[in-house]
């Protein structure tokens, strides 16, 4: 175990609050020797070639959602449906980096980032969702991926963040129908083909949990995702993700299929980290447990990672167990290169004397929260993300890259734009924490990809809540970097948790 195992958030925060105290984060220090000597010999360095990104998603940044043959997705139409969206924001403009990705990734360059993760959206390359090629489209993420790596920038492409094709939403429910499945695999395959040469990297689907789980409910009038959908039953609702699943499956084996190249896949997933209340054996088992069995994991990470639904899992959903097709269960567990890791909080656990074995402690009102109502600061879920998934899934041997993890700005610009987000620095450097915990544990994880490189369209808040290291003006697209932005360049430039 570790010697960073007893680091608590009340030593980390008094550890920070006397940095600040100190005047470590000024950015005037962030160019001089002062801060690399702070960092040297601190025993709290990355391994060599560990893999420092950022991270976006395209309806959340790209804007032009009409230009060159893009056609709406579901965010699209539900953005634009009244009371949907906070403030009434669209994501119409966006950050409008279908124009300013030159300048966007000069500023990742400037920030030492030698990999960046973005999403492709689907209706730009498919505007039907099947069918005829834009080649318009395909022709903005080859120029993308170009000067990325013109910069010596890795380019990181998610095929699915969420902007389902609006035309396959009318034509058959979209994820409501098991159509959905060739449809993506199609699509992957178109992808692959035209950008495979110069895009290596793959992420199937982002974040099956939020978009099933926000967007569909059972006896609910409302969610906060697109296309927001009222089902049936939960058994209506298990079967949507088993779409989802059979959707990643496929496009694994289309990607594999059709790049020119050897592709490394992967999934990026917020799978639920559970976290041991107090880490005895009896809590560490517990915590074991509750994250095989537990919604949405038993039924979502676990059959792509072992190729079976959790027994307790299935128990739990009785009747409204998904209907499984002959078959289905090996294209859901296809092999994966690595695992991306969306991790923002978790939740803890204690063992019970009970039929599972364990028990959920559930928050108290006053609880710690990074500036969002979900966002519960837990710096140790993140350890725990990485370790449940040998402990729980017995997948040592998977690579774990951090796909996402951040906050929003609890400090606002002030007149030049400028960001003093102290709060994001603290929350990064607790987590980070938690991942060299689980490195000097012996985890595979190559890579941390924070969310996110700029201020963007976030989803349900529109543009009230801010989780870039970049503040954007969005009525004048000005980029100003944040204080978050010199500490990570510090944190690249030496390999260590600055």
């Amino acid at each position: 175990m570790s010697t960073q195992t007893n680091i608590s958030r009340r030593s980390i925060l008094k550890t920070a609050t006397a940095a600040l105290a100190a005047g470590f984060f000024s950015p005037k220090l962030f160019p001089g020797a002062r801060a690399a000597e702070a960092i040297k010999g601190s025993g709290r360095s990355f391994p060599p070639g560990f893999q420092w990104g950022t991270a976006t998603a395209a309806y959340q940044i790209e804007g032009a959602v009409a230009e060159d043959g893009r056609k709406p997705s579901i965010w699209d139409t539900f953005s634009h449906t009244p009371g949907r969206i906070d403030n009434g924001d669209v994501g119409d403009t966006a950050c409008d980096f279908y124009h300013r990705y030159p300048e966007d990734v000069k500023l990742m360059a400037d920030l030492g980032v030698k990999h960046f993760r973005f999403s492709i959206a689907w209706s730009r390359i498919l505007p039907e969702g099947r069918g005829a090629v834009n080649e318009k489209g395909v022709d903005f993420y080859r120029k993308l991926a170009d000067t990325l790596l013109g910069h010596g920038i890795t380019p990181h492409a998610t095929l699915y963040h969420w902007d389902l094709p609006q035309a396959l939403q009318d034509e058959y429910a979209g994820w409501q129908d098991r159509k959905v499945v060739a449809d993506f695999g199609d699509y992957a395959a178109v992808v692959a083909k035209r950008l495979g040469d110069r895009i290596t990297h793959w992420m199937t689907l982002n974040e099956i949990t939020t978009f099933c789980y926000n967007a569909y409910s059972v006896g609910k009038s409302e969610q906060e995702h697109a296309p927001g959908i009222t089902l049936k039953s939960r058994k209506e609702f298990n079967q949507v993700v088993h779409n989802a699943l059979l959707a990643h499956g496929t496009a694994c084996q289309a990607i594999r299929a059709n790049s020119p190249v050897k592709p490394s896949v992967s999934i990026a997933e917020n799978y639920a980290p559970f976290v041991p209340l107090v880490e005895t054996p009896g809590n560490i088992r517990a915590t074991a447990l509750a994250f095989k069995r537990e919604s949405p994991n038993g039924g979502l990470i676990i059959p792509i990672l072992t190729g079976h639904y959790d027994k307790g899992w299935l128990e739990d959903q009785g009747k409204d167990a998904p209907d499984i097709a002959e078959g289905d269960m090996k294209i859901i567990h296809q092999p994966l290169d690595a695992l991306g890791c969306n991790c923002y909080t978790g939740a803890y656990v204690r063992e019970a004397p009970n039929a599972k074995g364990y028990e959920l402690i559930p928050f108290f009102p006053g609880f710690p929260r990074a500036n969002t109502s979900w966002l519960r600061i837990v710096p140790e879920s993140i350890y725990w993300a990485i370790r449940s998934i040998s402990d729980s899934a017995g997948r040592k041997d998977l690579p774990i890259f951090i796909s996402e993890n951040g906050c929003a700005d609890g400090a606002v610009a002030d007149a030049a734009g400028i960001v003093t987000d102290t709060d994001r620095i603290m929350y990064y450097r607790a987590y980070l924490t938690q991942v060299l915990r689980a490195i000097s544990d012996g985890h595979q994880v190559t890579g941390f990809f924070p969310w996110s490189l700029i201020d963007n369209f976030e989803w349900a808040r529109g543009f009230g809540q801010r989780f870039g290291m970049v503040h954007v003006d969005y009525k004048t697209q000005k980029r100003t970097p944040k204080l978050s932005y010199g500490w990570y360049r510090e944190v690249i430039r030496n390999n260590s948790l600055a």
